[in-house]
């Protein structure tokens, strides 16, 4: 009896023993698919490919990216500058700036891209997309609006979320000479990006220089000679979910008092309370709070500084249970670029106010390492690594994110070098096939 109680044990031993060898054996598994899009629009290098996406498992214990089977893929359009995912996972929407296009892909098993079709934007210069809650409606934002005005446009799609076909929304309430309804929503002067929260839609306007005269694409009304209103700006729309119709809220946008050309990019905080802009000539970061109707209200004291070290902000992203936001510090325009760093701050969840996370070490001064020129950055879905673009050495860089203090830690293989040529935007999948 001893001995078979005894037998029992060790044969439990035994099984424990091996199934942990087991684990350890079979590693860890995908936890999604990372895309970035590149179009190499800088350098020609011979054997170098250029308009592609480049797809990547995401592992789940060690953040480590593994190319998918068939990976770049071609963008089908030229010049791609942003992707999005429809929430179910299973479509990507990719933006071709230059020839004015949106791609559809259905993502497959592995993560396999295969092209759906091609919709067309209502302007040209398309440089922003983003969906609406829930993913049934698309927008990309058009610097050059078709009625020779000077300003930007807006071009709405609606999304069947079963096949990724697009189709068109009118303006029911513009119309064209002829009485027809406009293909597009005018904005404001060069539209660089837009985004959403709670309903609204924000575009950030980057504008002219005053006194600039903005030449017609095409025809209609003569050039203009621009005041104030040609300053950087961000302008709320009202969105109708049942019609994806976007309404101007309010008559005049958002002043923030930035030098033209000075706001490249904004990003909302996973909340939806909080809007932060990125100022590269002041180098500071502008905090807004986001009210019931769409008004933007500067926080108590005001723009915040970046962190000494830093250069060009030029990207910025929240943590998905908003206590951290990242400022992507493009740096010098050249490849041995030592200020292009990640720079990190704490959101107060009272007040939106941003606290400087300190560096891993004194010698970093508040930011954290990059590669040369990061132009975007992402977090993995299951909210432990932070990714980032390099435009200028052609690598995506990640890091483990500390739950607890934010700080940014360097995985041990966390530089992929088989990148595609200057990669400029990232995008991920939670869903895994």
């Amino acid at each position: 009896m001893k001995f078979w109680k005894y037998g029992r044990v060790v044969l439990a031993l035994i099984v424990s023993l091996g199934m942990g060898l087991s684990f350890i054996a079979c590693g860890t598994y995908t936890i999604g698919y990372l895309y970035a899009t590149a179009n190499g629009i800088a350098t020609a290098i011979p054997g170098q490919q250029l308009n592609q996406i480049a797809g990547y498992k995401i592992d789940h214990d060690f953040g480590y990216l593994t190319p998918i089977t068939g990976s770049p893929f071609p963008s089908n359009g030229n010049k791609p500058v942003q992707a999005v995912i429809l929430p179910a996972g299973q479509l990507m929407a990719v933006l071709n700036k230059g020839s004015g296009s949106v791609s559809m892909y259905s993502i497959g098993g592995s993560g396999v891209l295969t092209f759906q079709g091609n919709y067309y934007t209502s302007g040209s210069n398309p440089v922003s997309l983003t969906l609406s809650p829930g993913g049934g409606y698309l927008f990309a934002a058009d610097q050059i609006a078709p009625d020779g005005s000077g300003r930007g446009d807006i071009t709405v799609f609606q999304v069947n979320p079963n096949t990724g076909k697009l189709t068109l929304i009118t303006n029911q309430n513009t119309f064209n000479t002829n009485g027809q309804q406009l293909p597009y929503f005018e904005v404001n002067y060069k539209p660089v990006q837009v985004v959403f929260t709670s309903g609204f839609l924000f575009t950030l306007d980057q504008g002219y220089a005053p006194g600039a005269t903005i030449v017609p694409a095409s025809g209609g009304n003569p050039a203009i000679t621009c005041n104030a209103q040609c300053n950087p700006d961000v302008f709320p729309y009202q969105f109708n979910n049942a019609t994806g119709q976007l309404v101007l809220t309010q008559n005049q946008p958002l002043q923030t008092g930035s030098a033209p050309g000075a706001l490249s990019t904004m990003a909302i905080s996973a909340s939806g309370q909080y809007l932060y802009l990125a100022d590269t000539v002041a180098n500071q970061i502008l905090p807004f709070t986001v009210s019931n109707t769409g008004a933007l209200q500067a926080l108590v004291g005001g723009p915040v500084n970046n962190a000494t070290a830093a250069i060009n902000p030029d990207a910025i992203t929240s943590n998905s249970n908003s206590k951290f936001l990242y400022v992507a510090n493009f740096g010098p325009n050249s490849i041995n670029a030592p200020n292009s760093t990640i720079t990190a701050y704490t959101i107060n969840p009272a007040n939106g106010e941003l606290q400087l996370i300190p560096g891993a070490t004194s010698s970093q001064n508040g930011s954290f390492p990059a590669g040369s020129g990061p132009i975007w950055m992402v977090e993995d879905p299951s909210d432990q690594y932070l990714y980032v673009a390099n435009f200028n050495d052609s690598t995506i860089t990640g890091s483990i994110i500390d739950a607890n203090t934010g700080q940014l830690a360097p995985l041990f293989r966390g530089v992929v070098t088989n990148a595609p040529l200057q990669p400029n935007y990232l995008v991920v999948s939670g869903r895994v096939f």
